[in-house]
């Protein structure tokens, strides 16, 4: 029997569905929110949470669904929007419908759910098999069931018949339809009628999805989302801790999280633990995720500091941590990314200015404890050890710390090498580079960041051209200058140096580039007067109300900038120029207003 009821204790049985890796991912990933999260709250059962939790559904319905399993692409997140899911049953519905097929009776789900009066049924003895999905056959039971109900079918026969229908069968499935009719006219209905269903069933059976599947998916789905929404802090420690070696992930784990307020700390030596953990609310780097830093070694420091309680000097740290574990290089990368900050008056170029004399000073003190070494004269027991001084040395500027926390870290903590050009790039740039891949390629972009892995070569024609890449604030691209414009601008093109370019984006490619023909000292660009406010709807359609009320919106934001709609269907995508009587304001906080407006996906300035 088809059954519309789920627990959270579905996922117990759930070996009898075959978990793809990214499923046994966020089982792991799971298993560590958990075990974060019962620090605080020693109670807290990732598998006894509540599936009616007001907090989830919220956060879903907003399309707040970043790392949350299933539910985390672009696309996802604008169904979840449009949907607002009120329990694991749309979830699970949802989950089954956005696959290639059935996405297009999204619109009829997400209509009979939020009208129920619109609902349509084939037949009304197939209203409480379609009630739960809003009048869509989703699932491949279902398919089953009406052939059960309306064809008189066995269940074993039901299966075939999906079976057939699902591999386009012709001949069989014209041998069923018979069967199907004959059976619907024992059971008293129209002949005509069962035939039209009959052919109704045949789509779905080819797209359906089976529930207990899409079940099992979207219990571990809730469960993520349940984690996120009630244990943010933990939610994105133990994503970090899953992506550690993904630095691509890791970039948009961060910024997505420090944009959901949670604040991401550089590691320390007394708070951080070897993955991603949380203190107060706050989320500290791994240990285990500096460039250069062993395992062994960070199994040590943690021992020792659980043993007999924090450090208090990085001197403490060396006295009590076993140096054989701790290398010198350990030492080193340790210092340069920080983790004495907070107990240390010294800098980190003082303390790596030192290093080694600090670690002959503790060497002879653990010596002499070794051997027992005493004064010869007098009565006291103090070991004989030189006293330590420290040789003062200039902080590292700005620039290098930040250098240094990248290539340790793979980030930027204290900072960020664009900060102080970032008004130049607010009010002068057109492209932020993580939007390159719906740049168009017909069209002038300029871009601003800081020059990275300058590369020159000799043509064919014995003329030099350059390949390069640029990052800015939130992404990187490929940057190519042909022979005319390297010529030009060579003398400006050093690494970390921060240049604005105009170009046209390259999609040609797996990854987009950019071809550069002019560049420019970032106080030399030209602020950009009347950019274009691109919006993209949602994906549904509109009640004349709701657009009435988003034209007010705009006009409540006026600026310079031109607006363009763009309006995407199930089979198409068309962009919409909005009157010239609306002209908006093209400022960051403005576009965030507009990105949070309920009936948008996303919007970008270009």
């Amino acid at each position: 029997e088809v059954t519309t009821e789920f627990t959270m204790d579905i996922i117990e049985p759930c070996g009898l569905v075959k978990m793809d890796f990214l499923g046994l991912k966020t089982l792991t990933l799971l298993k560590n929110v958990e075990r974060l999260v019962q620090k605080v709250d020693p109670d807290f059962d990732v598998n006894a949470v509540s599936e009616t939790d007001e907090n989830t559904y919220k956060m879903l319905s907003e399309g707040k669904s970043t790392a949350v399993f299933q539910f985390e692409s672009s696309g996802m997140q604008k169904i979840l929007k449009d949907a607002k899911p009120g329990n694991i049953e749309d979830l699970i519905a949802l989950n089954a419908l956005y696959r290639p097929g059935p996405l297009q009776f999204i619109p009829q789900f997400i209509e009979g759910k939020r009208n129920p009066a619109s609902i349509k049924f084939p037949d009304p003895s197939l209203e409480e098999l379609l009630t739960p999905t809003y009048g869509v056959i989703v699932y491949q039971e279902q398919v089953m069931k009406v052939a059960q109900i309306i064809g008189g079918f066995s269940l074993g026969k039901a299966d075939i018949l999906r079976r057939a229908m699902g591999k386009k069968k012709v001949k069989d499935m014209e041998k069923m339809k018979v069967e199907f009719i004959a059976g619907a006219k024992e059971r008293g209905y129209d002949e005509k009628h069962a035939s039209g269903i009959f052919d109704m069933l045949e789509p779905f059976a080819g797209y359906g999805f089976n529930k207990s599947h899409a079940a099992a998916y979207s219990v571990v789905a809730y469960k993520t989302a349940y984690c996120k929404a009630n244990h943010a802090a933990e939610f994105w420690a133990a994503n970090l801790t899953n992506e550690i070696n993904d630095t691509t992930k890791m970039t948009e784990y961060m910024e997505s999280a420090r944009d959901e307020g949670i604040e991401i700390l550089p590691p320390d030596i007394n708070f951080s633990e070897k993955n991603f953990n949380v203190v107060d609310g706050k989320v500290f780097y791994g240990l285990i995720g500096i460039k250069g830093m062993g395992a062994a070694a960070v199994d040590v420091m943690i021992a020792e500091r659980e043993a007999n309680g924090p450090y208090e000097s990085f001197l403490d740290f060396l006295e009590r941590v076993d140096l054989r574990s701790v290398n010198k290089k350990v030492l080193e990368v340790s210092i340069q990314s920080g983790l004495f900050d907070k107990i240390e008056s010294a800098n980190r170029a003082t303390l790596l200015h030192n290093m080694e004399r600090m670690l002959e000073h503790v060497n002879s003190i653990k010596e002499q404890s070794q051997y027992g070494q005493v004064s010869l004269f007098g009565d006291s027991q103090e070991e004989i050890t030189p006293e330590l001084h420290l040789e003062n040395v200039p902080p590292w500027e700005s620039k290098e710390i930040l250098e240094i926390e990248k290539a340790n870290l793979g980030f930027y903590f204290s900072g960020h090498p664009l900060d102080e050009y970032r008004t130049y790039w607010n009010k002068c740039t057109n492209l932020k580079l993580d939007k390159a891949r719906r740049a168009s390629t017909e069209k002038d972009y300029t871009i601003m960041g800081m020059i990275k892995s300058v590369r020159s070569l000799m043509t064919k024609k014995g003329s030099k051209m350059a390949f390069a890449a640029v990052e800015d604030f939130n992404g990187s691209i490929d940057l190519v200058l042909f022979s005319k414009t390297y010529e030009k601008y060579a003398h400006l093109l050093e690494e970390d140096k921060v240049l604005g370019m105009i170009g046209q984006v390259d999609l040609s490619r797996a990854e987009p580039s950019f071809k550069v023909k002019e560049i420019f000292l970032p106080e030399e660009m030209r602020e950009i007067q009347s950019s274009e406010v691109h919006i993209e709807l949602d994906e549904r359609d509109f009640v004349q109300d709701e657009l009435v009320d988003f034209r007010s919106f705009l006009q409540d934001r006026g600026g310079s900038s031109s607006v363009y709609l763009h309006v995407r269907r199930p089979h198409d995508k068309f962009v919409v120029k909005v009157s010239g009587q609306i002209a908006i304001s093209p400022a960051p906080d403005v576009l965030k207003e507009i990105g949070q407006y309920p009936i948008v996906s996303n919007v970008w300035r270009e």
